[in-house]
């Protein structure tokens, strides 16, 4: 655990309500004086309050209130928070609040991300943080708080929360819609940990201009028309259909140009199982493929040949984040490997992790060629992100996959900006996966200048 300052807040209902008792190591350290009118913020909420320094010897790290100023400023007794001391008052926190609907149970309502949500909580209780989770409805404009949601030892609650320091986004709505209420958080000082999401294409664009990334990237087009199916599939043989802004593997479809007759023949997954079908011709492979692209925006990408393990396909999740310090570092590294017959590796998809020295040490015997392989894959991961952020601005986190080929060959193939980390856990690195928790929240603190 990084080694911020952190202080204890203790409750006494003998103080004044506008006062707050500093212990005198605090007091030292910040230089207050006895009655020195100061601002106590926590989130983007903030109220004058008045010092007294503690003759306590025993109390080290602590702050003093009533009980009543303690629940008006967001916060509670015994609990340890952050701290900084500024030249008009104190702040403490940060606070970060993670936006996602509601769209589960009670005991899940965040869906899949609950248990994420919950890691994060727990984290953030240990950093000193206040966080919770809630969704632009949940704003109380005129009162400025939140109806937030925490998750304590009696499970999921409500309560009411400060405007944040910090948005953690975790919203496939974060970039449709609520601009306005976007808006107005950005005008209130509110920092966002990253911005709205990029499609395939567009990176794919951003990423060619720079020559040290270029090589590294598979020949992809938008599909105008599908006289571009054709060709890049006369030219590779095997090609991919993606969704530009599509997730999970959902709707890909894989085409093959058959050798010694015309047409072609392809794959995509549907409703949890894999589709086969053969066209003649292109028009009837256009027809035939209208279902499941339901007039989407596709990019049409040439194969890589993959590597296997065990006969199923692989490729590697890399996740790359910004701690306190705001640089771009390597979290961690995993593979995922496709069920046999699968088109995809996604672990919705029915796919299973793997480490990744596992996958290559299966696949290539030179210990020297695993370590460049390894090396290239961090390399174009960072720089990935570096220019993804220069071209959409500040982030703090991607999860991007890479694909190697046999030959060990290195291929970006895409950036998430809303990460997944389940497979961290597949393969029993849970120290990578709470690691992974953390560094967001670690960011957070930079942004909001902790």
């Amino acid at each position: 655990m990084n080694d911020f300052m952190m202080v204890i807040v203790k409750a006494d209902p003998q103080l004044e309500q506008d006062c707050i008792l500093i212990s005198t190591d605090l007091a030292s350290q910040a230089d207050y004086g006895y009655n020195q009118v100061l601002r106590l913020r926590v989130g983007k909420s903030s109220r004058t309050v008045k010092t007294r320094i503690s003759t306590s010897r025993i109390d080290k790290k602590t702050l003093t209130m009533h009980p009543l100023l303690i629940k008006k400023s967001f916060l509670h007794k015994s609990r340890k928070y952050g701290i900084k001391f500024e030249q008009d008052g104190i702040r403490m926190g940060p606070v970060v609040g993670i936006i996602a609907p509601r769209q589960g149970s009670r005991d899940r309502p965040f869906s899949s991300q609950t248990t994420f949500f919950q890691e994060i909580m727990a984290s953030s209780r240990k950093l000193g943080q206040i966080c919770f989770a809630f969704y632009f409805t949940d704003i109380d404009w005129n009162r400025k708080v939140i109806n937030g949601y925490f998750y304590g030892k009696n499970g999921w609650q409500r309560g009411k929360f400060p405007m944040p320091d910090v948005i953690y986004p975790r919203s496939k709505f974060w970039v449709s819609n609520r601009v306005e209420s976007r808006r107005r958080l950005t005008q209130l000082g509110v920092q966002i940990l990253n911005p709205s999401m990029v499609g395939k294409w567009e990176a794919y664009c951003l990423l060619k201009k720079n020559p040290e990334l270029a090589p590294y990237l598979p020949e992809t087009r938008l599909v105008n028309s599908f006289r571009q199916v054709d060709f890049m599939a006369k030219k590779y043989r095997a090609v991919y259909l993606k969704p530009v802004n599509g997730t999970q593997g959902k709707n890909i479809i894989r085409i093959i140009k058959n050798k010694k007759s015309p047409g072609y023949c392809y794959q995509y997954h549907a409703n949890g199982s894999l589709h086969k079908g053969n066209a003649s011709d292109l028009r009837q492979l256009q027809k035939q493929l209208r279902s499941v692209m339901a007039g989407r925006n596709y990019l049409i990408q040439k194969e890589i040949n993959l590597l296997r393990y065990e006969g199923g396909i692989v490729d590697t999740r890399v996740m790359v984040q910004k701690d306190h310090n705001g640089k771009w570092e390597m979290t961690g590294m995993a593979c995922r490997v496709g069920k046999l017959g699968a088109i995809t590796s996604n672990i919705s998809s029915g796919g299973s992790g793997k480490k990744v020295e596992t996958v290559l040490n299966y696949n290539f015997s030179d210990s020297k060629q695993i370590n460049q392989i390894i090396e290239t894959m961090i390399f174009v991961c960072i720089t990935a992100a570096q220019n993804i952020e220069e071209y959409l601005g500040s982030c703090g986190e991607m999860g991007i996959d890479i694909g190697v080929d046999r030959y060990g060959e290195v291929w970006f193939i895409e950036a998430n900006l809303r990460p997944a980390r389940y497979v961290f856990s597949l393969i029993g690195e849970k120290q990578t996966r709470l690691k992974s928790v953390e560094t967001p929240l670690l960011y957070a603190r930079y942004l909001a200048g902790f």
